[in-house]
């Protein structure tokens, strides 16, 4: 019986070890260390060609016990920016949330007549942004009030990655400083501007790649109704943790048709405070 208990003991550990957690390394005395990192949860310092700043980046999953193929993805940037105290040049959000639901039979019901079901190629939510800023110091800056938005997300993937398109409303205000602060124009789009956005993040959470493109018409207050654009491209890759604290390369481009800003940025992200299990915000 005790040979039998050991060998059963043996069996047990070499499945333990071939089944290892795939986020978790081991050191050869047998510490351990953090394979997987979650960019969608952390406190995080920047530092690189446009300045310094920082953010804060929440994700949470909501699961219903009556409907277990039903989960809501939710993600949240709070006080999210970058300041160069060289030019004086400021860009921040306050807050930019975006809310996905996610069915594996995605459906809707049209009551009418004899109800029919009828199965989308697509997940649906919506996304809002308040309180977003653009300053500069030789040009009128930039304050956008609140930007809403509806997705429909053909990715349809139980992890994080996108690929969703959808009408956006925006109202942004243009503000001079001279001898005292003075509001200028203002520019609305009635969800006259369309949204397309590609995001991949790799399974270990190292690699993270977003490209997001908005344009249309909008009306401004001085000139009437044109036409808009605004790009957004970024990269970022862990390249080494400090005890189990990414720290990444992040790159990055932008464009903007109506200040005709066209910028490339280069720079690191080191995190301060993450999950310590990146899994946790994970839907399975």
């Amino acid at each position: 019986m005790g040979t039998a208990a050991a060998s059963l003991l043996i069996v047990a550990a070499a499945a333990a070890v071939a089944h290892a957690d795939p986020c978790t390394g081991v050191t050869p005395g047998g510490g351990r260390f953090a394979l997987c990192f979650d960019p969608g949860n952390r406190l995080s310092v920047t530092a690189g060609s446009e300045g310094f700043g920082g953010g804060i980046a929440l994700r949470q999953v909501i699961h219903f016990s009556d409907e277990p193929d039903l989960v809501w993805k939710l993600e949240h940037v709070v006080l999210d920016g970058t300041h160069s105290a060289t030019s004086g040049d400021l860009d921040a959000v306050v807050y930019r949330g975006r809310y996905m639901r996610h069915a594996r039979d995605g459906h809707l019901v049209i009551p009418l007549g004899v109800p029919k079901k009828i199965f989308l190629p697509f997940d649906v939510g919506g996304l809002t942004e308040v309180g977003s800023v653009r300053w500069r110091d030789n040009e009128p800056s930039h304050i956008g009030i609140v930007k809403l938005g509806g997705i429909l997300d053909f990715a349809r993937t139980r992890t994080w990655n996108r690929l969703a398109f959808g009408p956006v409303a925006t109202w942004e205000v243009d503000v001079t400083r001279d001898q005292h602060w003075d509001l200028g124009e203002h520019t609305v789009a009635p969800f006259s501007l369309g949204m397309a956005n590609l995001h991949y993040e790799s399974n270990n959470g190292r690699f993270v790649a977003d490209l997001r493109v908005e344009a249309g018409m909008a009306w401004h207050s001085l000139r009437g109704w044109g036409p808009e654009a605004r790009a957004e491209a970024s990269i970022e890759r862990v390249l080494l943790a400090i005890n189990d604290r990414p720290i990444a390369l992040t790159l990055g481009a932008r464009y903007d048709r109506e200040t005709s800003e066209a910028i490339a940025r280069v720079g690191a992200r080191i995190v301060l405070f993450d999950h310590r299990d990146p899994r946790v915000a994970r839907l399975d």
